[in-house]
C-alpha cells in the first residue's frame, strides 16, 4: 500500500528553498497522485480528477482543499505544518480509500475529511463565555505584545492556563491581562496578591476591552492561529503552546461546534502596578478567617504606557 511518513515530508523539506513549491510524485508508478511542500511550509497532496467538483469540502482546522488547474485538474488538499501528524494520516486514509477500496479520487477526498470532522466533533468540550473572554485577552497579548518583543520564548512564559498568580511570568517582569466586554474600564481581581509584583520583579496589568457581538471580527480560533504562524518554525513552542492550550480544554474540534465566540477589539491599555495604582496595599493582611477577596478596579483614569516603554519593560523580562 502506498503510505506517506513524516520522513517523507521531511525529505521534501530538505530540497525546498525559502522561494520554491517542491512537488513530486507519491511514487514512480503512480501519476495521479503528488506531494508537495509550499515556500509558506504548507504540506501538499495533489489528486488528479477527471472533472471539477460541484462543491469542495469546508476548511477544516487548517486543513483547505483546492481545485487546481495546470492543464490537469487537480484537488490540492493542504495544511500547515504545524497539523503535520494529523495531515498525514488523512493522507495516508485517503489513499486507502483510492488504492485500496478503489472509491473514486473525489468522493475520497470528501468523504474522509468528512469522516475526520465528525470524529472530532464529539471530542470537543465548550468553553463558558468567560473562559472564552478571558483566553481571548491572554491570546491577544501574547501575540501582538509579547511574541513581537521576546520572540518565541513568550510562549514558555505564559503560565496563566497553570492558574499561577499571573499570567505570564519572566524573570525580571510579570504580566497580568485582565479582559473585560463591559463598556467601562472596570475589571476584577480575584486574588489578594494578584496585584502584588513578585520581590525583586516588575508587574504591568493589560486591560483588554473587548465587544462580543454576532458581528464579531475574530474568535479564539483566529488568535490560536496567528499565534502558531508567528511560532513558524519552532517546534519547542509549538508543542508548548498547544499543550497549554489543551490544559484549559481546548480542542480545534471547538472549530465546528459553532460555540466560539466573536469579539471584537475595542481597546488596550498597559500599566505598571506600582505606587498609587488602584490595589490592596502589599501589606494588607485579611480578617482572620477570611480565605478568599474580591474586589474591582477602575483604571479609566490611569495614565497607560506608550509602546516604547512597554518593550523597554518587557526586554528585562
Amino acid at each position: 500500500m502506498l503510505e506517506v511518513t513524516c520522513e517523507r515530508w521531511e525529505a521534501l523539506r530538505v530540497r525546498r528553498t525559502s522561494s520554491e513549491f517542491i512537488v513530486e510524485p507519491l511514487d514512480a508508478a503512480v501519476e495521479d497522485l503528488m506531494l508537495g511542500i509550499d515556500p509558506d511550509n504548507r504540506l501538499h497532496l495533489l489528486v488528479a480528477i477527471v472533472a471539477e467538483p460541484l462543491n469542495l469540502p469546508p476548511d477544516l482546522q487548517s486543513i483547505e482543499v483546492r481545485v487546481v488547474d495546470d492543464g490537469r485538474l487537480w484537488l490540492d488538499v493542504s495544511a500547515r505544518s504545524h497539523n503535520e501528524e494529523l495531515f498525514t494520516m488523512l493522507v495516508n486514509r485517503i489513499l486507502r480509500a483510492i488504492h485500496i477500496e478503489g472509491r473514486d479520487p473525489a468522493i475520497s477526498v470528501e468523504k474522509t475529511i468528512d469522516d475526520l470532522r465528525a470524529a472530532l466533533r464529539p471530542l470537543a468540550p465548550e468553553l463558558t463565555s468567560s473562559v472564552q473572554t478571558g483566553l481571548f485577552g491572554e491570546l491577544w497579548v501574547l501575540s501582538n505584545i509579547l511574541l513581537p518583543t521576546l520572540g518565541t520564548r513568550a510562549c514558555h512564559l505564559w503560565s496563566g492556563p497553570a492558574s499561577e498568580r499571573h499570567d505570564f511570568a519572566g524573570e525580571g517582569v510579570h504580566v497580568e491581562v485582565k479582559t473585560s466586554t463591559r463598556s467601562e474600564s472596570k475589571h476584577e481581581i480575584s486574588r489578594l496578591d494578584q496585584l502584588r509584583a513578585p520581590k525583586k520583579k516588575r508587574l504591568l496589568l493589560v486591560s483588554v476591552l473587548l465587544e462580543r457581538s454576532i458581528g464579531g471580527e475574530r474568535t479564539l480560533a483566529d488568535l490560536i492561529d496567528e499565534v502558531l504562524g508567528k511560532l513558524g518554525d519552532d517546534g519547542r513552542a509549538i508543542d508548548e503552546f498547544e499543550n497549554k492550550l489543551k490544559s484549559l480544554r481546548w480542542h480545534d474540534g471547538l472549530r465546528q461546534t459553532g460555540a466560539l465566540l466573536r469579539f471584537t477589539l475595542r481597546e488596550v491599555h498597559v500599566f505598571e502596578v506600582e505606587g498609587s495604582f488602584p490595589r490592596l496595599p502589599d501589606d494588607y493582611v485579611p480578617p482572620r478567617g477570611v480565605i478568599a477577596i474580591r474586589y474591582i478596579i477602575d483604571v479609566a483614569a490611569r495614565a497607560s504606557l506608550g509602546a516604547e516603554q512597554v518593550r523597554d519593560i518587557l526586554a528585562e523580562m
